[in-house]
């Protein structure tokens, strides 16, 4: 990812926030025709100074083959709008896009024990409404459904991320976007726009 200085965000429990309200990601790797990718829900954990995210892939998916220690990235967009140039003070000035992205370059490792795949699994059912979790069905049936995916971890060994709010602008600037954002109902990039704001 191409990192302004301006917008380079390494803090890493903001990083692991975003990502845990952003999960549902990329995974890129290399496969044996070139570039693949897939788009699926990750779960986040911090390890030391690095992160590892866990997933799984349906079992005939050919990103599988990279699970015994291959290269990946996993990507996350976070909140984003566009930003028109009316809403600044400074003038001329042009339209631009304020964004959330976050790239976890790291290795895969595979996860082939039933009790760990369960753990994921229960990690991403959080997301169900009604509590539905892997331990909902029958045990046989579950069984089947666990033959069909293989799970992985990815462990970091490099992060990007790219917090482009608007830092780059006057303290006037900014509130003009903050305003202008939330008179369209955007809430959640005015909001972070604003935290950054000068005391």
């Amino acid at each position: 990812m191409y990192l302004r200085p301006a917008f380079t965000e390494t803090d890493l429990d903001k990083i692991t926030a975003m990502i845990a309200d952003n999960s549902f990601g990329v995974l890129v790797t290399r496969t044996e025709t070139g570039m693949d990718a897939s788009h699926i829900p990750f779960l986040v954990a911090r390890d030391g100074d690095g992160l590892v995210l866990s997933a799984h892939l349906g079992r005939p998916n050919a990103q599988c083959a990279a699970f015994e220690g291959g290269a990946a990235v996993a990507i996350f967009g976070g909140p984003h709008a566009y930003i028109a140039p009316g809403w600044y003070a400074a003038q001329p000035a042009v339209p631009t896009w304020d964004y959330v992205a976050i790239h976890v370059h790291g290795v895969l490792e595979p996860v082939d024990d039933a009790a760990g795949t369960l753990d994921i699994l229960r990690g991403l059912s959080v997301h169900d409404p009604l509590g539905f979790t892997p331990d909902t069905p029958p045990a046989a049936y579950m069984d089947g459904m666990l033959r069909g995916i293989r799970a992985f971890r990815l462990r970091s060994t490099k992060i990007e991320a790219q917090w482009k709010m608007s830092q780059n602008r006057s303290v006037a600037d900014r509130q003009g976007v903050i305003a202008g954002l939330r008179g369209l109902g955007q809430t959640q990039v005015a909001d972070i726009i604003a935290t950054a704001l000068p005391a």
